[in-house]
Order: structure tokens, then sequence, then C-alpha cells
């Protein structure tokens, strides 16, 4: 029986693969060379780009395709596999493992990405997580946040993945720097210096990496005196340049003339100020605590000029009932926080279903958010009421000249106090 000779054509259509989904796509055959093409899934409309030249023209003896894509023509030689990139959307990315460390969808929203990036790094901070490995994880999630929250770079990484850099402008800034931006940022320094939560995370990571050393206990008790002074020392020098920063800011309306024009014009320049603080991470919250101390210490130097020095007396007892209110109230969220980390240790031990889990972990760090906060206003509201007596007691300065500051300083905090939210935050 003799064979039956089928007529071939020439070809018209090359085949490739997705690599998103798997699924065999044709398309037509390019009319001109070019080294990259790019390719829609009908699947799953994902876009590859497919690394290749085709040759201007094809015959019986090649294979039209060349030796990357597969094409529709057999052929003597072996078909090497095609090199691809796919080239993702915003919609549908190349690669989720941002996505997935952050434990947000793709198409989470900022706030959505910045809520879940504070609960991990707070559960995974090396200080609050014994995992051996929560240095690493801390890192990986700041890293993570760093790219998804930038617009452009969360748009690179949605279409090319790891492939391209998509790292941030001068390189991954260290993590307990960043995470210590997300209560204020570098704009509050000048105003209540350094929270000491940036200190406490750099000394908790170094120590994590030293090896552990058995102390005796006059050895142990000699280190935590020494790191007790450090403390004390850091804490002092961050009072007195927040003395010599307030004290330039107030200087702007005591050195200027004592009319009602200069008195609106430092109102404007304090408005405008805070207008822009505002707009920081947890800049309302910073605001009002700011503006609460400064008001209450304005009123209390500003009393003392009143019938027997009443209204000094007055503020004296709100200002210690402030602060006996807020000690309680951190105490009860750090307590809070244990029983919470406490439930998720026995849920690991009872091998607790993921659902429940991941409910226990984000109430956990829901709470840990919460105390971190209570913890940093405590801590800020102290210093400022340390400069704020250091900038109103100062001997070597007229009385003239210090009601002048506590006026000054009254205007501030009033209008600190005042600052509203462009929308809801939550402390």
């Amino acid at each position: 029986m003799v064979p039956a000779l089928i007529e071939s054509r020439k070809p018209q259509y090359l085949t490739a693969e997705c690599i998103s989904c798997n699924t065999p796509v044709e398309f037509l055959m390019p009319k001109s060379t070019g080294e990259v093409i790019f390719i829609k899934c009908y699947a799953c409309k994902q876009v590859l780009s497919i690394d290749n030249q085709f040759p201007q023209k094809s015959t019986s003896s090649t294979t039209s395709g060349t030796s990357t894509p597969k094409s529709g023509v057999n052929s003597n030689k072996k078909e090497t596999k095609p090199k691809r990139t796919g080239l993702g959307t915003d919609a549908k990315p190349l690669e989720t493992e941002l996505y997935d460390i952050l434990g947000v969808p793709v198409d989470a929203t900022p706030t959505a990405i910045k809520k879940n990036y504070r609960a991990l790094a707070l559960q995974n901070h090396p200080d609050k997580n014994p995992d051996p490995d929560a240095h690493a994880k801390f890192q990986k999630i700041s890293e993570a946040y760093q790219i998804l929250s930038d617009p452009k770079l969360r748009s690179d990484y949605n279409m090319y993945g790891q492939n391209k850099d998509v790292s941030p402008e001068g390189g991954f800034v260290n993590p307990e720097a960043f995470f210590k931006q997300q209560f204020g940022g570098d704009r509050f320094v000048d105003i209540i210096g350094e929270i000491s939560i940036g200190r406490d995370m750099r000394d908790a990571l170094n120590e994590s990496e030293d090896d552990t050393v058995e102390l005796t206990p006059e050895e142990k008790a000699k280190q935590e005196a020494a790191v007790s002074q450090t403390r004390d020392d850091a804490r002092q020098a961050r009072v007195d340049k927040l003395v010599k920063n307030l004290v330039h800011k107030l200087s702007i309306y005591t050195d200027g003339p004592c009319d009602y024009n200069a008195a609106v014009a430092y109102q404007e320049m304090v408005r405008l100020e805070a207008e822009e603080l505002k707009a920081e991470s947890y800049g309302v919250e910073l605001l009002h605590a700011i503006g609460f101390t400064y008001t209450l210490k304005a009123k209390q130097y500003l009393g003392k000029s009143e019938m027997l020095g009443l209204g000094s007396w007055f503020h004296g007892v709100r200002e210690k009932g402030h602060i006996l209110s807020e000690t309680v109230s951190t105490l009860r969220a750090a307590m809070d926080l244990q029983q919470s980390f406490t439930q998720l240790q026995e849920a690991e031990k009872e091998e607790m279903d993921e659902v429940a889990k991941k409910a226990l972990e984000e109430a956990a760090a829901s709470k840990g958010l919460r105390a971190l906060w209570k913890g940093s206003k405590l801590e800020v509201e102290g210093v400022l009421r340390d400069v704020c007596d250091k900038v109103l007691g100062d001997p070597d300065v007229p009385k003239a000249t210090l009601l002048r500051r506590a006026s000054a300083l009254k205007i501030i905090g009033a209008i600190f106090e005042g600052v509203k939210a462009d929308k809801p935050t939550t402390p």
C-alpha cells in the first residue's frame, strides 16, 4: 500500500506554553524580525514575553519558528524550550511572594498593606519573639513593605517580579529605623526627639546576634546598672536638645513685637506646621499628646500669677491625675497583650486550626500596636513635661520673657490639640 502523501504549507502560526497556567497558546508568526514579542494568554490573560529572533523567510529546510518557540513544522533538529519571562499586571502580578509575606491580597489597599505590616513587624519583632528566625523574618517583612508601599516600586514588582531590581533608591533602610518611622517619623524628631523604641529595637537585635555569655549575679547587676545609666544619659541629652529647639521656636514670638498682628502671624505659622505634621504616621495622635502637654504646662505656669497661685495648683493636680490615668491605661494594654501571647502559645501546643489561630494572631497584633502606642505616648509626654519645666523655669531668663514663653506655648498647644484628621485614624 502506497503511503498517503500529505501536502504541507508555509507556516503561519507558532505555539508556546503559558508560564502562568501552562496552557498551550497559538499565535501568528511575526512578519518582521524582532528580539522580543509579547503574547497574551487567552485562558488566564497573562502577558508573556518571548525572547526570540525570527528569520525573515521560512523555507522547507528550516524551522519556521526557530529553535525557541515550538512551530507547527517538523524538524530533524531537536527543539529547545523557549526562554520566556512573564510580564505581569497590577491585577495579576507576575509574582506574589511579597504579598504573601505581608499576608495581603494582590489588590490590597495601601491602608491594608500598612496595617498588616505593622501587625507582622510587631509579631516578629526579635525582642518579642523567641523564634531564632525572627530577625530574618523581620527583615523580609520590612523589605516587602518598602516595595509594596511605594506605588512605583509596587507597579514594577507586579510587572517584572524580582527579575528586575525593585529595591528603593539608596537600598533598603534599616528595619529598626523603618519601624520607628511608623510613629511620627523624622518630622517629629525636633519636637519629641527619638522615641526610645528605636534604640530598644536596635539593642535587642544586637543582643540576639551576640553569643550568650553566662554572667555572675554581680556582673549582671553591673551590666544592668551600666545600661540604666546609658539610658538616663541618653534621655537627658534628648531633653537638653529639645529645650534648645523649643526655646528657638518660642523666641519667634517672645522676641517679636508684642501686638495683635504678631500673635495672629505666629498662630498662622504654627497652624501651617501642624497641617504638615498631621500627615505623618500617627501625626494627629502625636500632635494631640504634644498639645495637651504644652497647654497644661503653660496654664500651670501662668496660674502662678493668679490669686494664691490656685490656678497653678489646680493644673498641677490635673497633671498628676493624667499621668496616673495614662500609666494605668498603658499597663492594662501591656497585660492584655501578654494574655494574647499566652493564648497564642497555648494554641501552638494544642495545634489549633488555622482560622482560629489567625484570628488570635490578628487580635494579638492589634493589641500589640495599641500597647506600643500607649507606651510611646506615655514616654513622649514625660519627656515634654521635663522640657517645658526647663524652658519655663530657667533662672537666667527674665520673668517677663518666661511669661511670654508660656503664652507662646499655650498658643502652640491649643492649635496642636485642635488638629483634626482628614480621615479617621486608629491609635
